[in-house]
């Protein structure tokens, strides 16, 4: 089996392979995270706030429970796949972490069922909570098994079988929703049951893709390596799926129900940012792991993490001018106060996507544990400063929480990664660009509750024009930005060559 091989490309034409990686395969990844922003105005607008908010809800349940049960076994199965040229090898490594996480959600889900009305009276008042808890349960065998097989059709490069997988579970469950709303008008939850459906369909199509990865153990050998490398991850992991389930009783709890709605709908219009961040994490991955044992992988990290941040923080401000008018238009004025977040959710994201970049001497030094240091300054920051905020300043007191929290793991972690395994990263030129950021965004939130609307949006959109020219500045040497004006002018007189041809 082939497997593309960017450390024999040079930096530009690296640089090339991970940009067309995180449009065409990291962003069909990207689409497939979406299908919660895809599906957005149709559930708004269908539904009650308070049960959009309870959809939302149980759908964080959902992820959580499926990374609890994969735990960290797809971040160790990526990083020791390279380690083996042997496909035998590789095909243990696979099937053995493969039948470890199947036999753990044979074993727990079970016991899961038979007390999931207890759970559910603690989780949630709403209505019918134990039938969609129970909905929920029957998923995450299929979640796992999804996310299995896309996991190793994206390390061995399988674009095709992968963009069927990731654009097949959206295009279905968009169809199969539009179909039972419209014309069969169901409730909170006949939406899970689609998700179930669509789920046991890719579930086991993803499998056959895999089928010639897979193969009966001959021990479990791997799993001496697999386990505790993988147990850092799955901690981190859950640590993740849980802070947005965090948030959101938070809001619960302090607020109620129709302010947990307009927490979602906010949530979903900053999933753009996510979704940014998916695309370029998905070609990331394996590109970054494949040259870092080149002399210059350091140099071409530097420039993917100078363009990546330039790049989100213009998308970040940009996003934040256009919230208020997106959510009115794909959801309704009932919603119009989910503005507010959009902002400290997006530009906690941005901050997430830097540090993924930063964070790769962990993975490098395979002290994976490191990351939970990271973590839980996240969680512990975000827990305590979104309830402190969260009573004082309500929705965007909760967000400032994400956001503080996700500040201190970029701090810690690349902290954390330096010590290990010390790059040249241009630190002052990047947080002095996510500084500049921060102030405008600031300044657009105050404005918002001080003027209106109207004066926020103004700030926000003057912010991306000006960020792009002082990062251009800031984060490029007078080389650099020769070489850039040079590899635009090449692009320019391609483009222009093509039209006239």
């Amino acid at each position: 089996m082939e497997i593309d091989d960017p450390s024999r490309l040079s930096i530009r034409h690296r640089l090339r392979f991970l940009a067309k990686d995180s449009v065409l395969y990291g962003g069909a990844t990207a689409l497939n995270k979406a299908f919660a922003l895809i599906t957005f105005p149709l559930l708004a607008r269908h539904f009650s706030v308070s049960d959009f908010g309870v959809i939302d809800f149980f759908t964080v349940i959902s992820t959580l429970l499926a990374t609890f049960f994969i735990f960290g076994q797809d971040s160790a199965v990526a990083r020791f796949f390279y380690e083996y040229e042997n496909e035998d090898a590789r095909r243990q490594i696979i099937s053995q972490s493969f039948f470890l996480q199947i036999g753990f959600v044979l074993l727990a889900l079970p016991l899961l069922w038979i007390a999931a009305g207890m759970w559910a009276e603690n989780l949630s008042e709403a209505p019918k909570s134990e039938l969609l808890l129970k909905i929920v349960l029957l998923q995450v065998p299929f979640q796992v098994l999804n996310n299995f097989s896309q996991i190793l059709l994206k390390w061995t490069f399988s674009r095709i079988r992968y963009l069927i997988i990731s654009l097949g579970t959206v295009v279905l469950n968009v169809t199969l929703l539009l179909f039972a709303i419209l014309v069969l008008k169901i409730g909170v939850e006949g939406v899970f049951l689609i998700y179930l459906v669509v789920r046991i369909s890719f579930g086991i199509l993803g499998l056959t893709f895999i089928r010639t990865w897979l193969v009966i153990p001959n021990g479990f050998a791997f799993l001496r390596e697999l386990v505790p490398f993988a147990l850092p991850f799955g901690i981190i992991s859950c640590i993740g799926a849980f802070v947005p389930a965090l948030e959101r009783s938070l809001v619960n709890s302090l607020l109620g129900a129709n302010d947990l709605g307009l927490y979602a709908a906010g949530a979903k219009i900053a999933m753009l940012i996510a979704l940014v961040n998916q695309a370029f994490y998905t070609a990331w991955g394996p590109f970054s792991l494949a040259i870092h044992r080149d002399p210059d992988a350091a140099h071409t990290y530097n420039y993917v993490l100078k363009a990546f941040t330039l790049g989100i923080s213009v998308a970040v401000l940009l996003l934040s001018a256009i919230a208020q008018p997106a959510i009115l238009l794909l959801a309704s004025d009932r919603y119009a106060g989910a503005a507010i977040v959009v902002f400290p959710l997006s530009m906690a994201l941005g901050i997430k996507g830097t540090v993924w970049i930063t964070e790769i001497g962990i993975t490098l030094s395979k002290k994976s544990f490191l990351n939970l240091y990271s973590f839980a300054a996240f969680l512990f920051v975000t827990a305590i400063a979104g309830y402190g905020l969260g009573v004082k300043y309500g929705l965007l007191g909760v967000a400032l929480g994400v956001l503080f929290g996700q500040t201190a793991r970029a701090f810690s972690g690349s902290w954390l990664a330096q010590h290990v395994y010390r790059l040249p990263w241009p630190f002052r030129p990047v947080l002095a660009l996510m500084g500049v950021t921060i102030a405008i965004g600031v300044f657009g939130m105050w404005a918002g509750v001080e003027f209106g609307g109207t004066a926020s949006r103004s700030i926000y959109t003057v912010g991306t024009l000006i960020v792009p020219i002082v990062g251009w500045f800031l984060l490029f040497t007078v080389k650099e930005r020769q070489r850039l004006r040079s590899e635009f002018q090449a692009i320019r007189g391609r483009i222009l060559w093509r039209s006239r041809n």
